[in-house]
């Protein structure tokens, strides 16, 4: 039975019986860094509350499991802590890329009912470094929830995701503690819907995955999902796929594992890969030995991850590694090779698997960071009228030649392009449609090999007049990206990088579109003078009334005006005599109200003229005859 997961595509094949793959297997992360993985673990469930467990037994021996809980505070139920360290503590700079939360657990049903927790459990408490306070996060994934309406799986496991970058990445410093609490999960003992001694399990990992300048180009690609691995549904396959590894040298490949159930006194259970001569081998680390793979411990590196609270050798079904893959003289990746392929099996223990990565040595172009500046001060306002010279730097980074190079953008509303750009480096061309503002720089191939000097595309731009902030649209400002799309001579799978507004002293980009803010333009002003319509007319001037009752103010940009008062006024001297008092204001798109425009029409004698606007011009009225009623519109 096999599961095909095709990286490139981001597609899924799955052949699995529902019975074991419980939840297909899908790429939660996959690019190409200069950079790598690592990640942090520890346990929720123990044989004390705060020491270490460092016995032999299986998590299924005990039937008084009892949560880690190392806080004192009541409103937890279980707390446990690791701490990051820089994975590169000699390296001058490390920039982390991505930061994933994973929880899981198996969270069947407690005997007793009352003692069913009061917590959701796709729901945890979480302690940043240099943070004395949880927060409560929710998870953007249930990966898998195996107590669902109508079915109770085994021992009704679960694995919720959350993305918690945007929360690490303002810290001053990502290292040190994170403290996880509230991970429900089933304690004292535990027996499965299938009336076996499954045995009580749960944990939390954070998966960290850093850049730096330094490092070599991998493909990290993090899978998650769940597997139910026992001794009669196993041989589940993973292919690792769309990568290209360097063409000489020595293939260095790590891989990532999450899993629940593994027992460290049960073997059987195998982790597996498949080698350049297409033989199944047996992996294995310093900790895990080939034939009990999944041995209730937390790992890094082939070595105990040990700086947690608590530090037990032996976590009870929860296992964590991040570890080397043993590779001599590339047998089992070599070079130029495309694809991988692991495989879990078991003939005895039973295991549930919901996380698995593979980070590879890779031969690709790579010209991030592409970083998009324009010629002013950082933030400074822009104002209408003004022309913009945005430009960006392109250089090839990786250790593959670029082919098929294409920059492309949409320019926003608020700007038009400066045309034609002149200038452009050799071997560069650009096009540009008017009607969809897209504006697309085409780059020859042999421009951006490696090793070869950066070079410069610059284009102006300029900011819109007042009439389209006043009329069109009210922006206080507006963004611009691009997006790049290459692959590599030899490896020829596309790449894609957006531009960065900002890089940071790793130079890795924080690939977040450049803000330019403009300065709003003053509010519209009325352009006929104040009282330039004003009229006194004679009762039997019809066509001059008419003229004046047609008469309309104008403002900037011949914004829209409304009419708020239209009537007639007697004066007191005669039922006819008075004035006509009309008004109009404006709004402009950003909602600024002008004054008030007033024309009056001073009708003089002693009656007032019948008016209406339909009239054609060469008809007469008595000044006998009373104005007709104005309707406001």
């Amino acid at each position: 039975m096999r599961a095909k997961i095709t990286i490139l595509l981001f597609s899924l094949l799955c052949t699995i019986s529902y019975a074991q793959v419980k939840k297909e297997f899908s790429p939660r992360f996959s690019q190409g860094v200069n950079g790598n993985v690592t990640v942090i673990a520890n346990n929720v469930l123990s044989r004390t509350a705060t020491g270490n467990y460092n016995g032999d037994a299986g998590n299924h021996d005990f039937n008084n499991n009892v949560f880690v809980d190392i806080d004192s505070d009541n409103s937890t139920f279980n707390s446990s802590s690791a701490n990051f360290s820089n994975p590169l503590p000699t390296a001058s700079c490390v920039s982390i890329k991505k930061v994933f939360l994973y929880w899981a657990a198996a969270n069947m049903e407690e005997d007793d009912p009352a003692d069913e927790l009061d917590w959701d459990f796709n729901q945890v408490k979480l302690m940043l470094p240099g943070s004395s306070t949880y927060q409560t996060l929710t998870a953007d994934d249930v990966v898998f929830n195996g107590r669902q309406p109508g079915e109770h799986f085994v021992n009704d496991p679960y694995v919720c995701f959350k993305d918690i970058t945007n929360l690490v990445t303002p810290l001053n410093t990502p290292y040190g503690k994170y403290q996880i609490a509230n991970v429900r999960a089933k304690k004292g003992e535990l027996i499965s819907h299938i009336n076996s001694n499954t045995g009580t399990s749960g944990g939390w990992q954070v998966v960290f995955i850093y850049e730096s300048s330094i490092l070599p180009a991998k493909n990290i690609t993090i899978f998650d999902g769940y597997a139910n691995v026992t001794r009669n549904t196993n041989n589940f396959e993973i292919d690792f796929d769309g990568f290209l590894t360097i063409p000489n040298g020595i293939v260095k490949a790590d891989l990532l594992i999450g899993a629940l159930e593994g027992d460290k006194d049960l073997g059987g259970d195998k982790f597996q890969i498949k080698d350049s001569s297409n033989n199944w081998i047996d992996i294995s680390s310093n900790l895990r030995n080939s034939n009990n793979f999944f041995n209730s411990s937390i790992s890094q590196n082939g070595v105990p991850f040990t700086d947690r609270n608590p530090a037990s050798t032996n976590t009870l079904g929860f296992d964590s590694d991040v570890f080397p893959l043993s590779n001599p003289s590339n047998s089992v990746i070599t070079n130029d090779q495309t694809s991988a392929t692991v495989r879990l099996t078991s003939n005895q223990e039973t295991y549930g698997l919901y996380l698995v990565g593979l980070s590879v040595d890779v031969w690709e172009p790579n010209i991030a960071p592409l970083l998009l500046s324009v010629n002013r001060p950082t933030g400074t306002a822009v104002s209408i009228n003004e022309e913009l010279e945005f430009s960006f730097e392109v250089e090839n980074n990786g250790n593959d030649d670029v082919t098929n190079l294409q920059i492309e953008t949409v320019l926003p509303d608020e700007i038009e392009l400066v045309e034609p750009i002149l200038n452009l480096p050799t071997g560069v061309a650009y096009l540009y449609n008017p009607l969809t503002r897209k504006l697309t720089f085409n780059i020859l191939d042999g421009v951006t090999d490696v090793d070869f000097d950066a070079y410069r595309i610059a284009f102006k731009a300029t900011v819109k007049d007042q009439c389209y902030f006043l009329k069109e649209y009210c922006s206080d400002g507006f963004s611009l990206q691009f997006t790049a799309t290459y692959a590599g001579e030899v490896n020829s799978n596309v790449k894609t990088v957006i531009s960065s507004s900002a890089i940071n002293d790793c130079l890795i980009g924080d690939e977040l579109p450049l803000l330019i803010p403009i300065n709003r333009p003053a509010e519209g002003k009325w352009i006929t003078p104040v009282g330039s319509l004003d009229e006194v007319i004679a009762c039997d001037n019809v066509k001059r009334l008419q003229l004046a009752l047609l008469s309309l103010p104008s403002a900037t940009c011949n914004l829209p005006i409304t009419k708020v008062r239209d009537e007639f006024i007697p004066n007191g001297c005669g039922e006819s005599s008075g004035s006509y008092i009309r008004e109009w204001t404006f709004t402009d798109k950003c909602g600024r109200e002008s004054e008030v425009f007033r024309q009056t029409i001073i009708i003089e004698d002693t009656e007032a003229p019948v008016f209406n606007e339909s009239l054609p011009t060469d008809v007469t009225v008595s000044c006998s005859e009373v104005p007709a009623a104005v309707t406001l519109t």
